[in-house]
């Protein structure tokens, strides 16, 4: 799979989520299947998308809320994995795009392979399941129960389009107007 195509996925299986991704591939996939839709879009803070996207599911319960990560950033972040399993929020979905680099900044290797699917599981109270296929993607994405963390196993390298690089105050303001008027689904 390429990180277009799990974005993609991700959009049209779960249209009327809040998404919020990190910075790199995963915003650049992201912003490329939304048409630059109102996401949040962290621009600069490796390592903080899935709590900032803990903190939209735990505000606004009757949501869809995914985080669309890449491993380098869930690496960063992993200790918010402890707080996803102790909350529990019924409303969230973990996309992680797991291609075993650092994408953004010039493809150098991870430390050690990830165990995403493994920490969720061990740490009880979120459903890991790794992907390897679309298909299987959005099985995983409509039929499993929440919070659920997808490994998306990336078979192709690419850079899937926008810049990551957003202006955080339209990022904000946006997203924000977007919560505003949409209804819960």
């Amino acid at each position: 799979m390429k990180a277009s195509e799990v974005a993609r996925a991700v959009v049209e299986t779960l249209p009327e989520a809040l998404c919020v991704s990190s910075l790199g591939t995963a915003t650049s996939a992201l912003r490329l299947a939304s048409a630059d839709g109102p996401h949040f879009y962290y621009g600069a803070a490796m390592g903080s998308a899935l709590a900032g996207a803990l903190g939209v599911a735990e505000a606004l319960p009757d949501r869809a809320v995914v985080a669309l990560l890449g491993d380098g950033e869930l690496l960063m972040g992993a200790s918010t994995l402890w707080s996803v399993s102790a909350i529990r929020p019924g409303n969230l979905t973990v996309v992680v795009l797991s291609d075993g680099a650092y994408s953004i900044t010039g493809g150098q290797p991870l430390s050690s392979s990830p165990r995403f699917v493994e920490v969720g599981n061990a740490l009880g109270g979120i459903a890991g399941h790794r992907v390897d296929n679309v298909s299987d993607l959005i099985h995983a994405l409509s039929e499993v129960g929440r919070p659920v963390l997808i490994e998306a196993e990336l078979d192709e390298h690419e850079w899937p389009g926008p810049s990551p690089f957003v202006d955080p105050a339209k990022v904000r303001i946006e997203f924000t107007a977007h919560v505003s008027t949409s209804a819960a689904p």
